[in-house]
């Protein structure tokens, strides 16, 4: 009897690692997600340099608009002074913040993404606070040949709005996005950002604003680029997203617009 119920044993036993092994061999591993173009440039005004209104994470500033200290290089954002308001509006200093930015969140979120690039996946600030549009299209040509980017995050147009006007501001956004193009470099446009009104800054009438995102919209059309629209989905919740001046992204208002941004390239850009 024990003869045979040794090798029976052990039959049962070969037959059980068969079965636990699966019906079949299994597939290729599947290639990690990657992405087509990895040199990005993101350029604009303050909402691209990363200012932010009292801060709320524990990263410190690289300026304080408050007292006027900054630092200035290729690629790097450059603090301009602006006068404190008084505490009594709630605000005690514009500072700049570029961890918080947009961009550097941006990155962040792209590496983790595609990992197998995280090496190469750059996202460079050029975003200059107190910026005009007629300043930006002057700065853009020799940021753009300075740094060839392979994508161009382009938003601009916040400052001096009512002054300049929708229709004059977005054809000036055409000129950078031509440039852009003429270069290489596939275009996404970032509409403006809600304001809060009551607050110090929130100074640019609505319409103005939904005049000049409805005007981007269209030209980004007519260039074969991509609108990104960070007003309505930030409206809902402007109230924390937008800072105690009622112009500036919070941190977290920040990282929306990352994700935003982020969307918008892995639907085109992912492969």
């Amino acid at each position: 009897m024990s003869r045979l119920f040794v090798p029976a044993a052990l039959v049962c036993t070969l037959v059980a690692a068969s079965c636990s092994s699966g019906s079949g061999p299994s597939g290729p591993t599947p290639n990690p997600p990657r992405i087509s173009r990895t040199r990005f440039l993101a350029f604009g005004d303050s909402f691209t340099a990363g200012e932010v209104t009292n801060p709320t994470g524990s990263q410190l500033g690289v300026g304080s608009a408050e007292w006027g200290v900054g630092s200035a290089g290729e690629g790097d954002s450059l603090t301009t002074p602006h006068p404190p308001l008084p505490t009594s509006q709630g605000i005690h200093k514009l500072i700049l913040v570029p961890t918080a930015s947009y961009p550097a969140q941006l990155q962040s979120r792209l590496q983790t993404a595609f990992s197998s690039q995280a090496a190469s996946i750059t996202v460079i600030n050029s975003g200059e606070p107190s910026e005009r549009i007629l300043d930006g299209n002057q700065r853009f040509p020799g940021v753009f040949d300075a740094n060839h980017p392979e994508v161009v995050l382009l938003m601009e147009g916040a400052n001096g709005l009512p002054q300049v006007g929708p229709d004059i501001s977005a054809g000036i956004m055409r000129i950078m996005v031509q440039k852009a193009k003429d270069g290489g470099a596939r275009v996404y446009v970032g509409s403006m950002i809600p304001q809060v009104a009551g607050r110090p800054r929130a100074t640019t009438p609505v319409g103005e604003l939904l005049n000049f995102n409805n005007t981007l919209q269209i030209m980004a059309t007519q260039e074969s680029v991509t609108y990104v629209d960070l007003y309505n989905a930030m409206l809902p919740d402007a109230a924390t997203l937008i800072g105690s001046d009622g112009l500036h992204p919070t941190e977290a208002g920040y990282k929306r617009m990352a994700d935003l941004f982020f969307a918008a390239i892995a639907a085109l850009e992912a492969k």
